[in-house]
């Protein structure tokens, strides 16, 4: 089951009703902080509030934005046909977590469900920008979640539990040592 952050934001206006959804709009935030944090700074610009319908953080949690049922303000000319994903982080000079990949798969697998025909594209695909940015997996985003890979569970044990590579090595070598390893990456994330 997904889980999403709620939080109680105090819009700087009305909300109006999103009728179709024809796009799910990935960007990224060129920056670090929380979904409130972006929601005052929107808001200091003179707009509604936070633009994205949701925020995924790099800890990997995912957050609300606008409600999913309203129009967004992430992508001039799109926005009455889109719902917008940011996560946290410059992906023009860093590499995407773990953590935060795996829930951004998840979040995709979710919406694509919720809204087959809606395409999954980059901010970029719309407008001149280089969002979100020249290391962001989009394709593995778009995909959504499938099982976790080997190396996926390599990186989590390793981070999490400060494994040296020889053991994790030495570990693949038994019969059931690439399913153990996944499960025990899973079960750390």
């Amino acid at each position: 089951m997904l889980k999403i952050v709620e939080t109680d934001y105090k819009w700087n206006g009305s909300l109006s009703k999103r009728n179709a959804t024809k796009y799910i709009i990935i960007h990224h935030c060129a920056g670090n902080g929380d979904p409130v944090s972006v929601h005052n700074d929107h808001i200091s610009r003179g707009w509604t509030g936070i633009g994205y319908h949701f925020y995924v953080r790099k800890d990997g949690s995912i957050w609300r934005g606008r409600p999913i049922s309203v129009i967004g303000a992430h992508c001039a000319g799109y926005n009455h046909e889109s719902i917008g994903i940011c996560f946290e982080g410059n992906f023009d000079a860093e590499e995407m977590a773990v953590g935060q990949k795996k829930a951004g798969k998840s979040l995709v697998t979710y919406l694509a469900e919720l809204f087959p025909s809606a395409e999954i594209k980059m901010h970029r695909d719309f407008v001149s920008t280089a969002c979100p940015g020249k290391n962001f997996p989009f394709d593995e985003i778009r995909e959504g979640e499938t099982d976790m890979s080997v190396e996926e569970a390599v990186e989590i044990v390793q981070a999490k539990a400060g494994i040296e590579d020889g053991t994790i090595e030495f570990m693949l070598c038994y019969k059931y040592g690439e399913e153990l390893l996944v499960k025990l990456a899973e079960a750390m994330i």
